[in-house]
C-alpha cells in the first residue's frame, strides 16, 4: 500500500499539464485519479478487476455530515484527442442505479461533446475535462 502511495503521489507531481497527463498509461492515469480523489476527501477503494470492469474503474465513498455515507463511481478515458460521447455518459448514468451509487465522476484528458453536458443536467454526474482536471491537480496535488 505504501509502494502505491508513494507512486501514485509522484504521478500527481509530475503530471500537471494535460500534455503530460495524455503520455500515461491507462492504468497510470487510474492511479492518478485515485490518488487526486482520495486528496479531495474520498475513500477511494479503486478497481481489483483489470481489463474488462464494467464501465467502472474507481468505486469511492465519502462520509457527509448529518447525512449517509455518498457513494460514487468513476470512469477514467485518457485519450489524446477523441471527445468523450455521449455514448459513455449514458452508459455511466446506468451504472449509476444498477450498483446505487450516488454520483458518477467521468475523468477525462480530452473533452466532452456538447451532448455530454446537456444529458448531464439536473443529474448527479460531473464531467472532468483535460483542463478542469489539471486545476484540480494544481489544487489537490
Amino acid at each position: 500500500m505504501l509502494w502505491w502511495r508513494l507512486k501514485t503521489k509522484s504521478l500527481l507531481k509530475k503530471n500537471r499539464t494535460v500534455k503530460k497527463l495524455k503520455r500515461l498509461s491507462w492504468d497510470d492515469f487510474e492511479r492518478l485519479c485515485m490518488e487526486l480523489f482520495t486528496n479531495m476527501g474520498w475513500e477511494v477503494l479503486g478497481n481489483d478487476k483489470k481489463g474488462a470492469d464494467g464501465g467502472v474503474d474507481i468505486w469511492m465513498h465519502k462520509n457527509a455530515l448529518m447525512h449517509k455515507k455518498r457513494s460514487a463511481i468513476v470512469q477514467c478515458k485518457r485519450y489524446d484527442d477523441a471527445l468523450v460521447t455521449i455514448k459513455i455518459i449514458r452508459e455511466m448514468y446506468g451504472l449509476m442505479f444498477e450498483h446505487d451509487a450516488d454520483e458518477v465522476y467521468v475523468v477525462t484528458t480530452s473533452r466532452f461533446t456538447k451532448e455530454c453536458y446537456n444529458f448531464i443536467n439536473e443529474k448527479k454526474i460531473t464531467l472532468i475535462d483535460g483542463e478542469s482536471l489539471v486545476g484540480l491537480i494544481q489544487r489537490y496535488g
